[in-house]
C-alpha cells in the first residue's frame, strides 16, 4: 500500500495541487484584465478629445496592470470613440497574452481579453470640429447647431 501511496497518489496530488493553484492565478489575472479595462474606459471617457481618450486608455490600462504585478508579453489596448459625443460611450479592450512559464512551468501563453464602455457625461463640453448646416437652413432650426457633430443639416 505505501508504495502505490509513494508511486501514485503522491504524484497524482502534486500534479492536481499545481494545476488548480494555476487555475487559481489565471481567474485573478482574468478579473485584474477586467479591473484594468474598466478603468482604461474610465479614463478615457474623462477626456475632452478622441485622441487624448486613446492615449489615457493606454496609460490607465498599463499602470494599472503594473499596479497589480501583471506582466503580459503581449498587450494590447484598443479604443473605439465612434460614439464620441455628449451621451455617448467609449469603449475600451484590453488584451494580455500571459506566459504560463510564470505561472506554474508549463510552456504556452494564453491571450485573454477584456472589454468595458463608459458614458461620456451629457453636459460636460468636448472639444469638436465645428458642423455647419447645409445651405438653406433656418438659424432658428433644430439642426443648426454649429459645433455639434451629431446634428449634420439633415433630419435625424
Amino acid at each position: 500500500m505505501s508504495v502505490e501511496l509513494a508511486g501514485f497518489v503522491l504524484p497524482a496530488m502534486l500534479i492536481s495541487i499545481i494545476l488548480v493553484a494555476v487555475a487559481f492565478r489565471l481567474a485573478v489575472t482574468r478579473l485584474d484584465l477586467n479591473t484594468a479595462s474598466a478603468s482604461a474606459a474610465r479614463a478615457a471617457s474623462l477626456q475632452h478629445d478622441p485622441t487624448s481618450a486613446i492615449t489615457a486608455a493606454q496609460q490607465a490600462a498599463e499602470s494599472n496592470l503594473t499596479a497589480r504585478a501583471i506582466t503580459c508579453t503581449r498587450l494590447t489596448v484598443t479604443t473605439d470613440t465612434s460614439r464620441w459625443h455628449r451621451g455617448g460611450a467609449v469603449t475600451v479592450t484590453v488584451g494580455c497574452t500571459i506566459s504560463l512559464r510564470r505561472m506554474g512551468g508549463f510552456a504556452g501563453q494564453v491571450t485573454a481579453t477584456s472589454t468595458s464602455t463608459a458614458p461620456i457625461d451629457t453636459y460636460r463640453p468636448l472639444a469638436q470640429a465645428p458642423v455647419w448646416p447645409t445651405p438653406g437652413t433656418p438659424m432658428g432650426h433644430p439642426n443648426w447647431v454649429p459645433g455639434n457633430p451629431t446634428r449634420t443639416g439633415v433630419r435625424e
